[in-house]
C-alpha cells in the first residue's frame, strides 16, 4: 500500500501555484490561484519549462481576473454622479462578454439610472462598460493586424496556435472585424478630407521664395494601378485600384505615406491632398505626379491645385527600350554581313534613349521614325527578329507621342537630386496588393471588401493604425439635450 502511494505521488515531478492578486483605488481586492504541474514522463520527454498550452492557461486566468476587476472598478466609478457626488440608482445587472487577445471574459454589466436630483423628470439609463468597450472587444484585439497581413484562415490558425482564443474565433469573424476596422478608418479619413477640402482645393500659386537646389520644396506623388480579381460574376473579371505614395521630392528622403483608393477622379484627388497634408502641404508648393502614363492616372494632375506637373516614369520608358536593344544586339551577333542589316550596331537605339533621357523629344521621334522605315523595308526577308523589333519600335513611338507633354529632361532632374521613377509606387503595389490579390491567387474580391482591407493595410504601413483606432470614443456623460443638463453650483447660485 505504501509503495503504491509513493508511485502515485512520484507521477508529479514539479507543481506551481500562481497567485494573482489585484487591488483598486476603492480598496477592493481580487484574488485567484492557478495550479500548474508537470509529471516525470514529460520531463523524460525533454519538456522543460512552460508549454504553449500552460502559457495559454496562465494568461487566460490572468486576463479573466484583470478584466473583471477593471470592469467592476470602472462601473463603480461611473455610478458616482459628478454633480452631486451621490450614487446613481441601479437599473439592472446583466452580463457582457468581452473578447480579448487572451480569450473571452464574461463580466457583470450593470446599468445605472441618471441621477434624479440632477436630472429631474428624466428616466434614462446607461451601461458604463459600453463606454470603454463599445465593440465587445478590446482595442488591442481590434488592432491585431493578422487579418490584414495574411489570409483570414491562416490568421485564425496563428491565433489559435499561440493565444487562448475561443473556438468561435473563426475566419469569418476575423474577416468581419477587419472590414469593420476598414470602414471606421475610411469614415475618419473621409471626415478629415471634408474638413480640409474648402481650404486645399483652391487654385493657388507658389508664394514661397524660390531656393535653388531645395529638394524639399517639391511634393511628389508616385502613383500606379493594381488589378484585383473581381468576385462579382456580372462585372468584369478584374477591377483596378490606385496605389500611391506621397512625400518630398529628394532622392534619399523617406518614401512618404501610402494611400489606396478607387479610380474615381474625385477620390484620387481627395486622398492625394489628404496624404500631402500629412507631409506638410498647405496649398503652397510645387506638386509633381509621376506615373506610367495610364489614362486613369492622367486625371490626377488635372484635378490637383496649381502648380502641379505630370512626369512620365523613366523606368517604363527604359523598359520599353531595353528589349529593342537586346534584339538589335542579337541581330548583330548572329549575322556576319552587317551591311545588310537595318541596324548596323546598337547606336541608333542608344541615341533614342539618350535623347529621351535629356528631354530631346523631337529628335528622338525623328530618329525612331527613320529607324522604323528602315526596319519596314527589311521585313521582306521574313526574319522574325526584325518584325519584332519593328513592333516594339512602333509601340514606343506611340507611347512617346501620346505622352510627349510629360517627358522632361530626366538627366537634369536626376543630377539635381529629384526623383524620376515610380519605384516606391511599384513596391507599394507589391506590398499592399500583390501578395494577396495577384492573378496567381484563387481568392476573388468585391469592391467594398478590397477597399476596406486596403485601408487597414495602409494605416498599418503608415504607422497610424493604433492612433486612429484609439481615438476618444467614450462619452463622459450620456447624451441628452443641453436644456436638461444640470448647471454648476456657482452658476445656479448666481
Amino acid at each position: 500500500m505504501t509503495i503504491a502511494l509513493l508511485k502515485e505521488e512520484a507521477t508529479v515531478a514539479v507543481e506551481w501555484t500562481i497567485t494573482i492578486q489585484g487591488k483598486n483605488e476603492f480598496g477592493d481586492v481580487s484574488r485567484r490561484e492557478v495550479r500548474i504541474d508537470k509529471s516525470w514522463e514529460r520531463l523524460f520527454d525533454g519538456e522543460v519549462g512552460l508549454s504553449i498550452e500552460e502559457g495559454k492557461k496562465i494568461m487566460a486566468a490572468l486576463q479573466s481576473v484583470v478584466v473583471s476587476h477593471e470592469a467592476e472598478t470602472y462601473s463603480l466609478f461611473r455610478r458616482v454622479c459628478p454633480d452631486c457626488h451621490t450614487f446613481r440608482p441601479v437599473k439592472d445587472y446583466t452580463t457582457r462578454q468581452i473578447r480579448t487577445v487572451f480569450g473571452t471574459v464574461e463580466v457583470r454589466n450593470p446599468r445605472w439610472m441618471l441621477c434624479r436630483d440632477c436630472h429631474p423628470g428624466i428616466a434614462g439609463a446607461f451601461a458604463p462598460l459600453k463606454e470603454i468597450c463599445p465593440d465587445r472587444a478590446t482595442p488591442e484585439l481590434m488592432e491585431l493586424r493578422l487579418g490584414s497581413m495574411m489570409p483570414y484562415r491562416q490568421a485564425v490558425k496563428v491565433l489559435a496556435e499561440f493565444l487562448p482564443v475561443e473556438p468561435t474565433e473563426t475566419h469569418p469573424t476575423v474577416r468581419k472585424r477587419t472590414i469593420k476596422i476598414g470602414e471606421r478608418l475610411d469614415d475618419q479619413i473621409a471626415q478629415e478630407e471634408r474638413r480640409a477640402r474648402p481650404h486645399e482645393t483652391d487654385e493657388r500659386r507658389q508664394l514661397e521664395m524660390h531656393l535653388p537646389g531645395d529638394r524639399r520644396k517639391e511634393f511628389v506623388i508616385r502613383i500606379d494601378t493594381a488589378h484585383v480579381r473581381s468576385a462579382d460574376p456580372n462585372s468584369a473579371r478584374s477591377f483596378e485600384l490606385v496605389v500611391a505614395r506621397c512625400g518630398r521630392g529628394g532622392r534619399g528622403e523617406p518614401g512618404g505615406r501610402y494611400f489606396v483608393t478607387s479610380t474615381d477622379r474625385t477620390a484620387i484627388r481627395d486622398c492625394a491632398l489628404h496624404a500631402l497634408r500629412s507631409e506638410g502641404y498647405r496649398g503652397f508648393g510645387d506638386v509633381t505626379v509621376i506615373s506610367d502614363g495610364a489614362e486613369i492616372l492622367k486625371r490626377l494632375p488635372r484635378a490637383m491645385p496649381k502648380p502641379t506637373a505630370h512626369i512620365i516614369d523613366w523606368f517604363h520608358i527604359a523598359m520599353k527600350i531595353q528589349p529593342m536593344q537586346q534584339i538589335a544586339d542579337h541581330l548583330i551577333r548572329s549575322n556576319s554581313n552587317r551591311a545588310e542589316l537595318p541596324v548596323t550596331n546598337g547606336r541608333d537605339i542608344k541615341a533614342v534613349k539618350w535623347r529621351l533621357w535629356h528631354g530631346r523629344i523631337d529628335r528622338a521621334i525623328r530618329d525612331l521614325e527613320r529607324l522604323l522605315v528602315c526596319l519596314k523595308q527589311s521585313q521582306r526577308e521574313g526574319e522574325f527578329s526584325i518584325s519584332r523589333l519593328h513592333s516594339l519600335g512602333s509601340q514606343l513611338l506611340t507611347y512617346i507621342r501620346s505622352n510627349r507633354g510629360a517627358i522632361i529632361n530626366y538627366g537634369k532632374r536626376y543630377r539635381a537630386g529629384f526623383r524620376v521613377a515610380t519605384t516606391l509606387a511599384e513596391s507599394a503595389v507589391n506590398s499592399l496588393v500583390g501578395k494577396w490579390m495577384v492573378k496567381k491567387q484563387q481568392m476573388r474580391w468585391s469592391h467594398h471588401g478590397a477597399h476596406m482591407l486596403m485601408q487597414v493595410r495602409t494605416a498599418a504601413l503608415n504607422g497610424e493604425l493604433r492612433d486612429r483606432l484609439r481615438t476618444s470614443f467614450r462619452q463622459p456623460e450620456p447624451n441628452m439635450p443641453s436644456i436638461f443638463k444640470p448647471k454648476p453650483p456657482l452658476l445656479r447660485a448666481a
